[in-house]
C-alpha cells in the first residue's frame, strides 16, 4: 500500500520488504511481546523485548518468576505504595510550611511549598481513600460542622498553650485603636490614640516590672535590678509575647514591613498598647489585672534569674586587719578602663600596699559590675594569692603586735608593784588590771582590735595619773 503512493520516494519501499511478511517463530524463550503478558511494566520501565542468552532455558527459576509477575494495574502493593508516598509528601510539605511560617522563615520556600502541597492535594483527591471518604460522607454525613485548623494557626496555638490567658479589652474603641498602626489609611483619629496607648503602656510595663523586682528580688542592688528590668521590658521580650498571642495578625496597617528591627519594634508596640488598653478598659481593676497577667508572663524569667554571689563581702576588712596599721596603707586603683560585656558594664581594680618596706606593691586584682564590687574581688584575690609581699607584711604586723603586748604587760606589772595595798579603790583597780593581764593570750588577741588596744592604753594612762595625783595629795597631808 505504501508503494502505490507517488509522493513517497524510493526510500519508502523498505516497508514492503518480504522480510516483514515472513512468519516469525513463536518462541517464548527468545522474545516477549506486550500482548503475551498483557502490556507488562514493572514500575521502573517496560518489559525488555530480549533476554540474555543464559535465560533462554524454560526451566530457569528467574525466568519463571518474571513470567509470574502481576500487571501493575492489578498490583495492590504498588498502588498502596504510590498512595502512601504521595500522602507522606503532603505531610512533609505541611510541616515545611509550618516551619517556614516564622519571622525568620524563607518566603520563597514557603510559597513553593504551599503551591506544591496544593497540587499534590488536588491530585490526591482522586485516590481510593478520597472515594472511600466520599462514600462515608454520603452514607453517614457528619452532624457537626468540621473546622480545619491551618498549619499557621496550629503553630500559634502551640506557642500560646503555656501562656496565661490573654485578658480582654472591654472597650471597643480601645481595642480598635490598639490594632491600628500609624500607617493605616483613613484613621487619623485612631493614629493619635494608638500612639498614646503605646506611650502609656510602656510606662505601665516599666512600673509593673519595677514593682515586681522590688518585691521579689529585694536583696539586689539598684544597678543589678535595673539591668534585670531591662531584660524584662526590651522589645525582643515583648515581641515574643506579642507573636505568641497572635497580636500582630490582628494589626491593621498600610503595608507589610519586612522582618527587621523596625518590625520587632512594631510588634512590641502592639503589646505595650494592649497593656494600656487592658488598664484603661477597667477603671477599678484594670491595673491589677495587667499586673497579675504580666507577673505570670515574667514568672519563668524570675525563676531563672541567678544573681552574682560574693564569697566574702568583708574581704577588704579582712585584708586590712592582716597588714594595715599606722604608716601602712592599702591603695585600690583602677587598672584599666571598663568595658561593656553582654550589656553589662565591667570594671577592673587592683590593690597595692605601701609600707613594711614596700612601695606601691601589687597584691591582687579583681573585676565587677561596679568599682566597689571590683575592689572586693581584688581583696579576695589578694588573700587567696597570699604572695610574698603579703606574707612579709602580715608577719611584721604580728611581730609589732606582740611587742606592744609585751610592753603593755610589763607596764601593768610595774604599776601593780607601785600601788599601795591599803587603798581599797586602788586595790580593786589593780585587781581588775591583774584580771585583764591574766587573760589567755589567744583571747586577748582575738577579742581586741587596734582601736580597743589604744583605748585601753589611754585608760591605763588616766588611771596612772589619778594614782600619782592621789599619792601626792596623801604625802602632802601627812607632812608637818
Amino acid at each position: 500500500m505504501y508503494s502505490s503512493n507517488p509522493k513517497r520516494g524510493p526510500s519508502s519501499q523498505h516497508y514492503d520488504n518480504d522480510r516483514n511478511k515472513k512468519q516469525r517463530p513463536n518462541n517464548p524463550s527468545s522474545s516477549f511481546t506486550p500482548q503475551s503478558r498483557g502490556g507488562y511494566q514493572n514500575g521502573y520501565g517496560s518489559r525488555p523485548q530480549q533476554i540474555s542468552e543464559k535465560y533462554k532455558n524454560r526451566d530457569n527459576p528467574v525466568l519463571d518468576h518474571i513470567n509470574r509477575l502481576p500487571e501493575p494495574g492489578r498490583c495492590e502493593p504498588c498502588k498502596l505504595a504510590a498512595t502512601e508516598m504521595q500522602t507522606g509528601m503532603i505531610a512533609l510539605l505541611d510541616k515545611l510550611e509550618a516551619d517556614e511560617t516564622t519571622p525568620n522563615g524563607d518566603r520563597d520556600v514557603l510559597h513553593h511549598a504551599r503551591e506544591l502541597r496544593r497540587l499534590l492535594s488536588a491530585r490526591a483527591g482522586k485516590t481510593q481513600s478520597f472515594e472511600v471518604k466520599k462514600a462515608l460522607d454520603e452514607k453517614r454525613p457528619p452532624t457537626d460542622k468540621y473546622v480545619s485548623v491551618p498549619a499557621y494557626v496550629g503553630q500559634k496555638m502551640a506557642q500560646a498553650k503555656d501562656l496565661p490567658v490573654l485578658p480582654h479589652i472591654t472597650e471597643p474603641y480601645l481595642e480598635e485603636a490598639v490594632f491600628t498602626h500609624v500607617s493605616a489609611h483613613g484613621a487619623a483619629r485612631l493614629r493619635g490614640v494608638s500612639d498614646r496607648l503605646e506611650f502609656l503602656g510602656d510606662a505601665y510595663i516599666e512600673l509593673i516590672s519595677s514593682r515586681l523586682i522590688y518585691s521579689r528580688l529585694p536583696h539586689l542592688d539598684v544597678p543589678q535590678q535595673s539591668r534585670f528590668r531591662e531584660q524584662l521590658v526590651k522589645n525582643e521580650t515583648l515581641g515574643k509575647f506579642s507573636n505568641a498571642y497572635g497580636l500582630p495578625d490582628r494589626l491593621k496597617h498600610g503595608g507589610h514591613i519586612g522582618e527587621s528591627k523596625a518590625w520587632t519594634k512594631v510588634v512590641a508596640d502592639v503589646f505595650e498598647a494592649y497593656v494600656a488598653g487592658v488598664v484603661l478598659s477597667d477603671s477599678e481593676n484594670g491595673f491589677h489585672t495587667a499586673e497579675k497577667w504580666l507577673s505570670e508572663l515574667w514568672a519563668p524569667q524570675f525563676l531563672d534569674f541567678k544573681e552574682q554571689i560574693i564569697e566574702n563581702p568583708q574581704a577588704k576588712d579582712d585584708l586590712a586587719r592582716l597588714v594595715a596599721c599606722k604608716d601602712v596603707a592599702l591603695h585600690y586603683t583602677e587598672e584599666r578602663d571598663g568595658v561593656m560585656e553582654d550589656g553589662v558594664q565591667k570594671y577592673f581594680m587592683g590593690i597595692h600596699i605601701t609600707g613594711w618596706g614596700y612601695e606601691n606593691e601589687w597584691l591582687g586584682s579583681g573585676d565587677g559590675r561596679n568599682k566597689a564590687l571590683a575592689a572586693v574581688h581584688a581583696a579576695m584575690d589578694a588573700i587567696q594569692r597570699n604572695n610574698a609581699a603579703l606574707q612579709v607584711a602580715t608577719k611584721k604586723k604580728q611581730e609589732l603586735l606582740q611587742l606592744r603586748k609585751e610592753e603593755d604587760e610589763r607596764k601593768e606589772t610595774e604599776e601593780k608593784k607601785d600601788t599601795p595595798a591599803h587603798t581599797g579603790g586602788e586595790s580593786e583597780a589593780v585587781g581588775r588590771d591583774a584580771g585583764s593581764v591574766s587573760m589567755p593570750q589567744d583571747a586577748q588577741t582575738s577579742g581586741s582590735s587596734w582601736l580597743e588596744k589604744e583605748k585601753k592604753k589611754k585608760e591605763k594612762k588616766e588611771r596612772h595619773e589619778k594614782k600619782e595625783k592621789k599619792r601626792k595629795e596623801t604625802s602632802k597631808s601627812s607632812s608637818p
